[in-house]
């Protein structure tokens, strides 16, 4: 199975190198990483070029992309779907700037496709971590009916078979921060096959741009929901929570 991991990024040289250690250290190597910077001026493309040297010598197939800003799409969503069009893996995960893999990750990722081939999507768990590094918590993968009052797997543990792409679509570029959540949304409404992992295999750092800006994640995830559900009423009651709750 060919593997093909994507990174977008922005100004992110504070992190990325751990970002790219994290898949030179995998157990099993990806065949292709692909890095869309979306315009950096801080180092960012410097740290990337340095490493080429050592994702050739992996055999790992690395691309740097310039991101195309289009109008009318919102950057990280754009960015996602430039860097899947780029690509060439039958399995794609997307791993951000600032997060990193445990050394398994595409290991137990790709036994359990060779498992059930049938799947499209392979979800982990997630460890949550604090700036510096100190676990502070895990999101594990909920059922994909709870869509209706939350997000119910963590985005970062998810990675899709191309096929999956080719049906759904890729991601909705008129959200800013919940184009993950609308896809989730699809895949629940597809009865697209699915395997979880009980292990978290991902390492996020919290604070990241949903929590950032809460107030635009809140109403996307409610014209989302809106948009899919047969029980519109659910969608205003999860919108009230989560800002009686600030999340």
């Amino acid at each position: 199975m060919k593997i093909t991991v994507i990174t977008i990024c922005w100004n992110s040289a504070a992190t990325l190198r751990r970002c790219m250690d994290s898949l030179l250290q995998q157990r099993r190597l990806p065949n292709e990483y692909i890095l869309v910077d979306g315009g950096s001026s801080d180092g960012t493309l410097t740290m990337a070029e340095e490493a080429r040297a050592a994702f050739a010598a992996s055999g790992i197939n690395f691309k740097i992309l310039a991101q195309e800003r289009r109008e009318g799409e919102a950057g990280i969503p754009s960015a996602w779907n430039q860097g899947i069009a780029a690509s060439s893996g039958e399995l794609i995960g997307l791993l951000n700037s600032d997060d990193w893999y445990e050394e398994d990750a595409l290991f137990e990722v790709e036994q359990a496709l060779g498992q059930e081939s049938a799947a499209d999507m392979v979800i982990a768990p997630i460890h949550l971590r604090k700036q510096g590094g100190e676990i502070c918590g895990a999101i594990h993968p909920k059922c994909l009916w709870l869509s209706e009052i939350l997000m119910p797997i963590p985005h970062p543990g998810c990675f899709v078979r191309r096929r999956l792409y080719d049906r759904l679509g890729l991601y909705d570029t008129s959200y800013r921060i919940a184009a993950d959540y609308d896809f989730i949304w699809r895949c629940r409404k597809a009865d697209v096959p699915y395997l979880t992992l009980s292990l978290p295999l991902v390492n996020m750092v919290v604070g990241g741009t949903a929590n950032s800006n809460r107030a635009v994640a809140r109403k996307e995830t409610l014209a989302i929901a809106r948009r899919y559900s047969a029980f519109p009423l659910l969608a205003w009651l999860a919108y009230a929570a989560r800002i009686l709750f600030n999340r």
